[in-house]
């Protein structure tokens, strides 16, 4: 059974690389990765693939995706220990189904992180920037996106996605059809406001009734931002808009 990998190996490597680059007795940092690797790979705790695409392949029409993003990301890793792990070697993907973050040096080796190990990533595609982060009060077992920071004055604004798998399930009896003819990865998106000081939570959905409801405490800057934008859609981007604006007081 495969085995995460402790990110202490990975910060052992990282820092052999960094100790490379001021004396030339040190291994390079490619010598650093591929003693990782095959100390890994010698333990049976990774999966030496084609691509990470390949390593999670679905059937050709089935819709969604279990995995976060479609490709690997670059990006860094904060430690429980609140050390950042970050080299341009290194890259990243997020499973939304068992919550687990991999990563790997060459784009081949896929290696999963023990998951204690981690308390936040950051991840970096063409299209936008992503911060994830535990946050025990809820799930200590799982990642958050964290769409705004909270501090002791501001409110934070969280989003858990969860993933189901669901196979085909189509039938005819050659005169009525029901159910689909694809698999399918199902997302299901929870937000969280963060009360300022973070010993607090609300679950949130996408409604302006139950906006008001999850902020009592700020229920003039409310008001305003809702009659402001009367006519736009209740969508992730207006809720996180709307704590912006209540974070600016």
């Amino acid at each position: 059974m495969r085995k995460p990998i402790p990110l202490l190996l990975l910060s052992t490597a990282l820092s052999c690389a960094a100790a490379a680059q001021s004396s030339s007795n040190a291994v390079t940092i490619d010598n650093a990765i591929s003693d990782l690797s095959a100390q890994q790979i010698g333990n049976g705790n990774a999966r030496a693939v084609g691509s990470f695409v390949n390593f999670h392949a679905p059937k050709e029409n089935t819709k969604g995706r279990r995995m976060l993003l479609t490709d690997w990301a670059k990006g860094y890793v904060v430690t429980s220990q609140d050390s950042v792990l970050q080299n341009d070697r290194l890259v990243f993907n997020y499973d939304k189904m068992s919550h687990d973050l991999y990563y790997s040096f060459d784009r081949q080796t896929v290696i999963e992180a023990e998951r204690s190990h981690v308390k936040g990533f950051h991840l970096v595609t063409p299209m936008e920037e992503m911060d994830y982060g535990r946050f025990d009060l809820i799930k200590p077992e799982v990642f958050f996106r964290i769409l705004t920071h909270f501090d002791a004055a501001h409110y934070g604004l969280y989003s858990l996605t969860t993933t189901e798998f669901k196979k085909s399930d189509y039938h005819t009896d050659g005169l009525v059809e029901s159910g689909n003819n694809y698999d399918e990865y199902v997302d299901k998106i929870q937000y969280y406001i963060v009360s300022p000081g973070g010993k607090a939570y609300q679950p949130v959905e996408l409604k302006k009734k139950n906006i008001r409801s999850a902020l009592p405490s700020a229920k003039t800057k409310v008001e305003e931002y809702l009659s402001q934008h009367k006519d736009d859609d209740v969508n992730e981007i207006f809720l996180k808009n709307l704590i912006d604006y209540i974070n600016k007081g």
